[in-house]
């Protein structure tokens, strides 16, 4: 049943992404055991285009044992330079009453949250993009072991859609 499901959201997702002409990279990563704190998740990818502007976006697919409102994100944009760019993030997953944000069918919703825009790749060469999430149980000053119910995790590389008169 759990391949099933899988391999439902696989085929909805090359659907959805094969029909939008402004994605340039997107990329996945699975978290069948939930995402550890020790666990730091690593997006490599080109510049496409050293002019054209970009939105950098990333994608979550939560089932119902996500038992958080919000997601504590710790990310890093390494330049082909070598310099650095760090941000923490925090984005709402869920609303007041604990239900889950996003959309999809049943328990299992899907998420695109906004990380940088228009973001211009001025550099040739390789960037990569590290993540950590930084969740801690409220009122607790350690940081949580796992993170469980985040299903999947990923990036999305698109094009600015330019206004047209």
């Amino acid at each position: 049943m759990q391949n099933l499901k899988i391999a439902i959201f696989l085929i909805s997702s090359f659907c959805v992404l094969g029909c939008q002409d402004n994605v340039v990279f997107t990329e996945f990563e699975a978290l069948p055991q939930g995402w550890s704190k020790t666990d730091t998740l690593v997006f490599n990818f080109e510049a496409p285009d050293t002019i054209r502007p970009f939105n950098l976006f990333f994608n979550t697919r939560l089932n119902q044992d996500y038992e958080f409102n919000n997601l504590y994100l710790i990310s890093t944009i390494h330049f082909p330079n070598g310099k650095q760019i760090g941000d923490t993030l925090e984005y709402e997953m869920a609303f007041p009453d604990g239900e889950l944000m996003g959309s999809g069918f049943g328990s299992v919703k899907e998420s695109k949250l906004w990380y940088k825009s228009n973001v211009v790749f001025k550099e040739q060469g390789e960037y990569k993009i590290e993540v950590k999430q930084a969740m801690r149980k409220f009122g607790e000053i350690k940081a949580l072991d796992t993170l469980g119910g985040l299903m999947d995790f990923g990036i999305q590389l698109e094009t600015v859609e330019s206004s047209k008169p």
